[in-house]
């Protein structure tokens, strides 16, 4: 075969459409940044507070929406039908254990260590910081984020996708794919679909953009205490395109037993973390503290769900329950085609229940033992984490807490190869979605182009690095808010395709 045959062969197997509209997203975005970092910034703090302000109570009653519609599938006859064979894949233990590790990411070390404090510091409905009630719920926040509400939209997600997968018989992970019963096939195949695909190529990208952007600080304050200097810019670009760059070469040298091994040494790590913080740290506080977190959380969470705290205007709903649920929102179809994968032969009632509750064990080990054991050193020591933000910034914050950690010197060099690790698994994951997302349709059992993985390994990087010329987190958040909006709409036709294509093969 020459050359140019095997150029037109490899460039065959893109799909402009879904292709090109990303890669102009990035190219926008990046010079855009780049030009002016600080005009760049407050537009986007202008696009964070127009839509958590002004959309705040619309993703509120969406996510309710979905467990609305959640439940409905676990009580109504469809709860009981199989997806595909009447035998699971693989066996519940096995099954539960991987959407049960699927949380153990860096990120959740990232807000597990910090996110309690911003709700202490500046509590909803006019308590007084740092008082009695205020760190009650300050305990209890970030578990309703991480709980049952914040996994219910990718869990419908899963739901659909193993409908397609396994009942319509369809492997395409494109959301047009699934609404041929509402869209008909000429709006599926047309411009209709073509939207709505380069919508999910560009939510997912947004959504890795924010997970990178909001752990790399904490990344590169665990790298200060190991080294004993601050990272300079030039240094943390070279370390974020360090993680694209050997990405990269693993999936260009096809070395998949090395990417799962990252990922396995991500979740034996993480939860070995853990158990030693938890054996060797304050045992009883860190297991009376989660306690009494999850009785506030029982008596609480019907109200937090739709807090919009128009009278107290703490605006901890709008900056952070409102993020939470666009993020989620903008990484649900990837994290549902991962549960769809893995739920051949399991009921509806199964699917939904086991990845709610997996996850939400999952996450809530972490915030029981990391959370609790933050608000403890904070309580028991004078830590400026409030000055600490505003001069330093979050990573450096979260690291003074760490240091408070037995044997933290130690710990470092550890929490460092784990969030490197980490980082390797969320792009290796999302980069293998946006390839699949952005190839033509390929055959069962074909993988996209190894070079379509590359380009948007890079291009996260390159996202990554022009955002750190804003500062702080909140651009990072940003580009996942503004995502969601047009996402909640492909979401939905997705739903009511489902809802309308199972009661004709379900009945």
């Amino acid at each position: 075969m020459s050359i140019e045959t095997k150029v037109q062969k490899r460039k065959s197997k893109i799909d402009g459409w879904l292709f090109f509209p990303p890669l102009i997203f990035i190219a926008a975005l990046v010079v855009w940044v780049i030009r002016d970092p600080v005009r760049a910034g407050k537009s986007m703090s202008s696009a964070f507070s127009f839509v958590t302000n002004q959309m705040g109570w619309f993703f509120e009653w969406y996510i309710l929406s979905a467990m609305a519609i959640c439940i409905f599938l676990c009580v109504s006859p469809l709860g009981k039908k199989h997806f595909g064979a009447e035998e699971p894949e693989y066996s519940t233990f096995a099954w539960l254990g991987m959407v049960f590790t699927a949380v153990a990411g860096f990120g959740v070390l990232t807000w597990t260590s910090i996110e309690w404090f911003y709700y202490a510091q500046t509590p909803a409905w006019g308590l007084e910081p740092y008082s009695v009630e205020a760190m009650e719920y300050a305990a209890l926040y970030p578990i309703f984020h991480w709980g049952p509400f914040g996994f219910i939209i990718a869990t419908l997600a899963g739901v659909l996708y193993a409908y397609q997968f396994y009942v319509r018989e369809n492997n395409d992970v494109r959301p047009s794919a699934s609404c041929v019963s509402i869209l008909g096939e000429k709006h599926t195949n047309g411009a209709i679909g073509k939207i709505m695909d380069a919508l999910f190529v560009i939510a997912l990208l947004c959504s890795v953009v924010t997970c990178v952007g909001v752990n790399v600080p904490t990344f590169f304050g665990i790298v200060s205490r190991v080294f004993g200097v601050q990272p300079t810019f030039a240094v943390q670009a070279g370390i974020i395109m360090l993680w694209s760059i050997l990405m990269a070469f693993l999936l260009y040298t096809g070395l998949k037993k090395g990417i799962r091994f990252f990922s396995n040494v991500r979740v034996i790590v993480g939860f070995g973390v853990l158990i030693f913080l938890l054996f060797v740290g304050p045992t009883a506080y860190l297991c009376n503290s989660f306690t009494d977190s999850v009785g506030v959380y029982i008596q609480s969470s019907w109200r937090l769900i739709l807090n919009t705290d128009i009278f107290g205007k703490s605006g901890t709903p709008q900056n952070w329950t409102v993020f939470y649920w666009c993020w989620y929102i903008v990484l649900a179809l990837a994290n549902g085609i991962f549960f769809a994968k893995i739920s051949k032969g399991r009921t509806v009632r199964e699917l939904v229940i086991g990845s709610i509750l997996a996850q939400t064990v999952g996450s809530w080990l972490f915030f029981a033992i990391f959370q609790n054991y933050c608000i403890y050193i904070f309580q028991n020591n004078t830590i400026d984490l409030g000055g600490i933000i505003a001069t330093s910034g979050q990573g450096e914050a979260i690291v003074s807490l760490w240091d408070y950690f037995p044997f933290a010197k130690f710990l470092f060099p550890i929490l460092m190869v784990y969030g490197f690790i980490s980082m390797q698994t969320l792009l290796n994951g999302n980069c293998f979605s946006m390839a699949v997302a952005t190839s033509k349709r390929l055959p069962d059992g074909e993988e996209p182009p190894i070079w379509v993985r590359i380009f948007w390994s890079i291009g996260i990087g390159l996202i990554a690095i022009s955002l750190l010329l804003i500062g702080g987190i909140q651009p990072a958040q940003t580009v996942s808010i503004v995502s969601a909006v047009p996402l909640t709409l492909v979401i939905a036709v997705m739903v009511w395709a489902f809802l309308k294509d199972s009661h004709k093969r379900w009945g």
